[in-house]
């Protein structure tokens, strides 16, 4: 099997390699990995605004534009060459499969609007038995087994 990207899957590509040449240059992105936040804030609010990316494989009923993974894959091997500074792979790539998992839920109404429109960003969360994330919530005990943890 053969993939081939579609005319406008290339100018998706095309188009996201032009932006992140202006705005994911090597000193740019020292500059977001040092910064506060780990990315710069105006390129994020351009991503999900102008561009929309950050609402391409959320459907149309949440707000987003209802593409696929192609054109996700697209995205993310230009963000992967530009060495991308932002939330992308945890707000789209991990919290939102994991709410369009959980179903037309109020979570999914609440969160992937918001996601899709650039106004959350959102990471995928498990919790452990106690249901808490707090740091006094984490039971889990790491023990050096050779040369990993068990």
């Amino acid at each position: 099997m053969e993939l081939v990207f579609t005319e406008e899957q290339e100018e998706l590509r095309r188009a996201a390699r032009a932006f992140l040449a202006d705005h994911s240059a090597s000193e740019q992105v020292r500059a977001a990995m040092a910064s506060d936040l780990g990315f710069d804030a105006g390129t994020w609010k351009r991503i999900a605004t102008e561009l929309g990316w950050t609402g391409v494989a959320i459907p149309e009923q949440y707000g987003g534009a209802g593409l696929g993974f192609v054109e996700l894959v697209a995205l993310l091997e230009e963000m992967g060459a530009a060495l991308l500074c932002a939330p992308f792979l945890s707000s789209v790539c991990m919290a939102v499969p994991a709410l369009l998992a959980a179903g037309e839920c109020a979570a999914a109404r609440e969160w992937l609007p918001a996601i899709a429109e650039g106004r959350s960003c959102a990471t995928l969360a498990v919790a452990e038995a106690s249901g808490g994330f707090g740091a006094g919530d984490v039971a889990m005990v790491a023990r050096r087994s050779g040369d990993g943890f068990v």
